[in-house]
C-alpha cells in the first residue's frame, strides 16, 4: 500500500480507502474549515493568529489533495483501452 503523504509524512489517506471514505472526509473538512474561517478575524495579527490562518491553508490542501485523488482515481478507471486496427 503506498499512502499519500504530507510534507511530515502523515498520511493524508490511504490507497485502500473507498472513495466514499474519501468523500466524507472531504465534506467533513470542509464543514470544519468554514467553521474556522468564520471565527477568524484579522484585527489582531498576532503570531497566534498567524499559526490558526496556517492551520487553514493546511487542512484547504489536504482536501484539495483528496480531491485531486479522486479525480485520478475517475480518470484511471474511464481509461480507454487502445483500439487495435487492421492490418493490412
Amino acid at each position: 500500500m503506498t499512502d499519500k503523504l504530507d510534507k511530515r509524512n502523515r498520511v493524508a489517506f490511504g490507497e485502500d480507502e473507498s472513495n466514499e471514505s474519501i468523500r466524507s472526509s472531504i465534506l467533513k473538512g470542509r464543514q470544519g474549515l468554514a467553521a474556522k474561517e468564520a471565527e477568524f478575524k484579522w484585527d489582531n495579527p498576532s503570531l497566534s493568529l498567524i499559526a490558526s490562518a496556517l492551520r487553514i491553508l493546511t487542512d484547504q490542501n489536504k482536501i484539495l489533495m483528496k480531491q485531486n485523488e479522486l479525480i485520478l482515481r475517475e480518470l484511471e478507471r474511464v481509461t480507454v483501452q487502445p483500439v487495435k486496427t487492421k492490418s493490412n
